[in-house]
Order: structure tokens, then sequence, then C-alpha cells
């Protein structure tokens, strides 16, 4: 499990508990099917029952796909304990989204620089979106330029977090935003400039319509991954639908390994 053991030493210190996946948002629980190594949930699930109600009354798409790991999963050669230690680090970052916001804040990199991103003079007087805008690291930087900022984020932990460092930050033009990136909460051609930054690809074709819808002719979309290398097989299936949907691809290279950056502007009418 290497992407546990990733977590494990990103999120050095923090200790997880089974009580902690009653965290977990309706969206979240949803990913399970494709993140959750199934014999070690199926284990966490029989012993520990209330989970499993909660994940279900949560999310009831999941029914079948926790019905079906509960039947066709047998047991294995680990205590429970470590049952439920692999399965919580597994997809441990989607429990400190929730619970521990300020960790993911301080322990995750954003390493851009404005001027990498778009000129700070293209910013001026726009509207512009961070989707899925975690703590917020893009809004931010953004709201130094732009005329308003709105962070959409589906979870809650991350929202308030943002709010918090607005408020100590006397920042007045970011608005969190209860939202994801395949149903954006705004009307047709409303958006000047819409930004993510490794928060593209869950359901990546849908995404791309609805960006397309909310943006002005002329409007931008940028799409941003800091660590390319260490992701690259994901990315290469992500480069090679926002290619075909008119995105041109610019490659940073550092000490640290290679950036991306995806660009698109509407057609102007």
């Amino acid at each position: 499990m290497q992407y546990a053991d990733m977590l494990r030493k990103l999120f050095a210190g923090i200790e997880l508990n089974v009580e902690d996946l009653l965290f977990l948002e309706s969206f979240q629980i949803g990913y399970l099917p494709d993140r959750a190594p199934r014999q070690e949930l199926a284990a966490l699930l029989r012993a520990n029952p209330v989970i499993h109600r909660y994940l279900v009354s949560m999310c009831p798409s999941v029914v079948s796909f926790l019905d079906e790991i509960l039947l066709e999963e047998g047991t294995v050669d680990k205590t429970i304990e470590q049952n439920c230690d692999e399965l919580l680090w597994e997809i441990a970052d989607l429990i400190i989204y929730s619970k521990y916001p300020e960790a993911y804040d301080k322990n995750v990199d954003f390493p851009w620089e404005i001027n990498e991103i778009v000129s700070p003079q293209y910013l001026h007087d726009k509207v512009v979106i961070d989707a899925g805008a975690g703590p917020g690291k893009i809004s931010f930087l953004l709201a130094q330029y732009a005329q308003t900022v709105f962070a959409v984020e589906p979870t809650g932990g991350f929202r308030r977090l943002i709010k918090q460092k607005t408020l100590e930050r006397n920042i007045t033009n970011i608005y969190t935003v209860d939202g994801v990136l395949d149903s954006l909460p705004f009307p047709e051609r409303s958006i000047d400039c819409l930004m993510t930054s490794q928060a593209i690809g869950w359901n990546l074709q849908a995404e791309l319509y609805e960006i397309k819808r909310v943006l002005k002719p002329d409007g931008c979309a940028i799409h941003l991954f800091s660590d390319a290398d260490a992701v690259s097989e994901s990315v290469k299936g992500i480069h090679d639908i926002l290619t075909s949907f008119e995105y041109e691809c610019t490659r940073i290279k550092n000490d640290s390994g290679t950036k991306l950056k995806y660009h698109m502007t509407m057609k102007g009418e």
C-alpha cells in the first residue's frame, strides 16, 4: 500500500481511530469503492457495525459495494487492529480533510508562484473560481489580485478553515462555496477564470463540460499538477482528455521535479 505509506510519512504524528470514519462526508464515502482495500474494509465493518450503518445512511449508493465485500471477502491473517490501521491510512487523506484540515494546510506545499500560473494584471477586476479549494492556497494567492474569488470546496472542514483564515487576515474578497467541480452552483457564462490544483479528474468529462458552461467568452481555465513525476500514470489519462478539450500543456521543471499547467481559453463571441 504505497499510498498509505506516503500518507503516514506526510502526516507523521497524527493518530487515526476507527471512529474517525464518522467524519467522512457523503461524497467522500462515495469514493470508497475505488479507494478502500476490500478485505480490510470488510474486516473493519464486521467488527464495527455502527460504522457500517453510518456509511449506508450517509451514502446509500455504496450499499451494494459494502454488501458485496462483506459477502465475498473472507478473513485475512491479520488482527482487527491491523486491518483497521491499514484501511484508515489508505484513505487517511479523506479523514484528514475533514478532521485535521490545519495539518493538511501545514504539511502539503503549494509550489507555484503567481507568474507561473497567470499574469497578475489579467486578474484585475476578474471573478475567479478556485475549484476543489482545499485549505485555500490558490484562493489566498489569487485574492491579492482578483476582484472576487469563490473558494468552491465540498469538505466542511476545509470551508471552515478558509473562513477562519479570511477573518484572521481581514480578507473580504474570498467567499467559500459548498460545491463540486462537476456541478458548480453558478450561472452560465458568469466566471472570468477557473483554477484547480490537484483537484480535477474525479468525473473528468462532466467537470470539463461544467467548466465550459460557467466561463464567460474569452474566460480561461487553468489546472495545476504540482508533482507530475509522482503521479505520472494518473496524470497521463487526464492529459489525453484535457488536450482533446483544447487545453495546452506547459511543463515547468525544477530541482524537486516537474510541474504541469493546463490552460484553455474559451472562444469569444
